[in-house]
């Protein structure tokens, strides 16, 4: 009876805790990483107040193992230091029932962690991106005025302005970059301009639909080769949306698959994969036999260009591999967590969150999470297989835990 008592008392201390730290850590989390969302994508105060909800959950994983690690070391600390730890030993209460709640809590944090990883955070993810992109020409407009500048890697163009006013640009530059292949990789590449148009004052207009954007001015002045300072009636400018506007960049991140759509994508980059290295080994076959030089050097270019690829693939399927089994490993991070502050938190015999905070929540946040993303590095690297770089964290602090409850039971 004694110990389902203490357990009771001990396991909702843990959650009193546990929900104090994780609404106070999450808080902090969605602020940080909405200014960055909102710094990446020109987003709107209006924008940023309706994404809060679906930004909430992406956070969670990031929170949860840090509040389950500093709940156990605050509540366990607090036992130890009122004595209550040595008052159980001379009742004849073994340590393992202290142990208990701990054992509790970070399961259910882990199966929640789990959870949220396998189908909430993906789908949460998408409407957030849906959210804020519903709008592509106020994301423009609103990336113009932080910026005075338009710039991305899939755009051919890139756009100065000197003013936004309402939905005029003011002073407007825009410059066509020249598309070239490197000649050591095959890659395409931008480099130079071929011209330069420069307006008075100009509108953005976007097609959502056609995924095309277009600058419409009343008259610009064009210089290039062979019409330098020619005046031009009045004209739009049209090109394709930004990736990162159009919402090609979002569908593609790895973060908005769900659990069953992982083995999918993975699937189907394994097979473009396939593909390249046959058309890889057909062009290294066939180079021997072009007799004619520049026909051999451009075999070579696509050669080149096709290692190129492959390289870009592999890199693909060793991300989304590590997606899945990063993803677990975060999760048992919770357990790991708990079962560490328990002895930690007994023998540091603290009561106060600071001293809590300094002698265990911090030394073990720093020790995990390096090296976690260094095994995750590793793996995607290729250095070592993906499994053992994303679990290699979890199997290096569950040791740990191990050896300090077997030490506090033996007490």
């Amino acid at each position: 009876m004694l110990g389902t008592r203490l357990n009771r008392m001990i396991f909702w201390e843990l959650v009193r805790v546990f929900l104090l730290s994780l609404g106070t850590l999450t808080t902090l989390f969605v602020v940080v990483g909405l200014i960055q969302q909102a710094s990446q994508l020109g987003l709107s105060v209006g924008q940023i107040a309706r994404s809060i909800p679906l930004f909430v959950p992406s956070t969670l994983p990031l929170t949860i193992p840090a509040t389950t690690l500093f709940a156990s070391c605050v509540v366990y600390g607090r036992l130890s230091h009122d004595n209550e730890v040595v008052a159980l030993k001379a009742a004849g209460v073994h340590l393992y029932t202290v142990v208990r709640p701990a054992l509790l809590v970070g399961a259910l944090t882990t199966a929640a962690t789990a959870a949220l990883y396998h189908t909430t955070i993906p789908r949460t993810q998408q409407q957030f991106y849906a959210e804020v992109l519903a709008d592509p020409e106020e994301v423009l407009y609103n990336m113009l005025r932080r910026d005075r500048c338009l710039r991305h890697p899939s755009l051919p163009y890139i756009l100065y302005v000197k003013d936004v006013q309402g939905k005029r640009l003011i002073d407007v530059v825009v410059k066509r970059r020249v598309r070239v292949k490197d000649p050591n990789t095959g890659a395409e590449i931008w480099t130079g301009y071929d011209f330069v148009v420069r307006m008075n004052e100009a509108r953005l207009r976007v097609d959502p639909v056609a995924g095309t954007m277009s600058v419409d001015p009343d008259r610009f002045v064009v210089y290039e080769k062979g019409a330098q300072g020619t005046t031009a009636s009045a004209g739009p400018i049209q090109m394709d949306l930004p990736d990162s506007v159009s919402g090609k960049e979002a569908r593609q991140k790895i973060a908005t698959l769900t659990w069953d759509e992982l083995p999918v994508r993975a699937a189907a980059v394994r097979a473009e994969l396939a593909e390249l290295i046959q058309t890889r080994d057909a062009l290294a076959r066939d180079i021997d036999y072009v007799a004619d030089p520049v026909r051999r050097e451009a075999v070579r270019h696509e050669l080149r260009g096709c290692a190129y690829q492959i390289e870009g693939k592999t890199r693909q399927v060793r991300n989304l591999e590590a997606e899945r089994f990063s993803r677990p490993a975060l999760a048992v991070s919770c357990l790991v967590f708990a079962l560490i502050g328990c002895p930690v938190g007994v023998w540091a015999n603290r009561a106060d969150y600071l001293s809590t905070f300094l002698v265990c929540f911090l030394p073990t946040l720093l020790v995990y999470y390096p090296v976690f993303l260094a095994g995750l590095d590793l793996g995607k690297s290729g250095r070592v297989p993906v499994a053992v770089g994303c679990w290699l964290a979890d199997a290096v602090m569950g040791v740990v835990a191990l050896v300090l409850i077997w030490r506090l039971l033996r007490r």
